[in-house]
């Protein structure tokens, strides 16, 4: 009868133990996402790690992006941008969101420009929809994976400044395990 040595044992089980840390993320990143938008007119692009998708329950969808790099470490000095977009009567097919009021019971859409370095801090702008041609559109749906477009209109809460977001295309997938 064979006996394992101590040594194979613990390489056997250094082995496993790191099979099984690199599985799920492995399992998790089937899809590259990508997200980009014209942000009152300048280009705001996310990449694979600073978009996060989420259908947390049933009927909802969440969409978080941040500035390209921002979950890089150390973080970029620039400053970090974040969209997050957080929709109800979601069936998980495709569907074209239109929204003229805000308000809509449908979605939520909020912009922060310069997010604080600092925890709790202030950013230097935080945005919210308004009144106007806001639009989000599921345009497929694969498994996990969803494609769209969107374009927006916000307001800066404290100056009440405008600001629009257009062209506005994505590819996410939900990583939940």
């Amino acid at each position: 009868m064979f006996t394992p040595s101590p040594f194979n044992r613990c390489a056997a089980t250094a082995l496993l133990a790191a099979i099984g840390l690199a599985l799920p993320w492995a399992a998790l990143a089937d899809t590259p996402q990508r997200l980009s938008a014209t942000v009152d007119g300048k280009p705001f692009e996310s990449d694979d790690s600073g978009i996060l998708y989420l259908v947390p329950r049933k009927g909802v969808l969440n969409l978080m992006a941040s500035t390209k790099g921002a979950s890089a470490y150390p973080p970029p000095k620039t400053p970090v941008d974040k969209l997050s977009i957080n929709c109800s009567d979601y069936d998980g097919k495709p569907v074209k969101f239109t929204f003229a009021t805000s308000g809509s019971r449908s979605c939520e859409v909020s912009f922060t420009k310069g997010v604080s370095r600092k925890p709790f801090g202030d950013p230097d702008a935080e945005y919210r929809m308004v009144d106007g041609k806001n639009q989000l559109e599921i345009t497929s749906v694969k498994g996990k994976v969803i494609e769209g477009t969107f374009s927006f209109e916000l307001v800066e809460v404290k100056t009440k400044a405008k600001m629009t977001i257009t062209g506005g295309t994505f590819k996410a997938e939900d990583r939940q395990l």
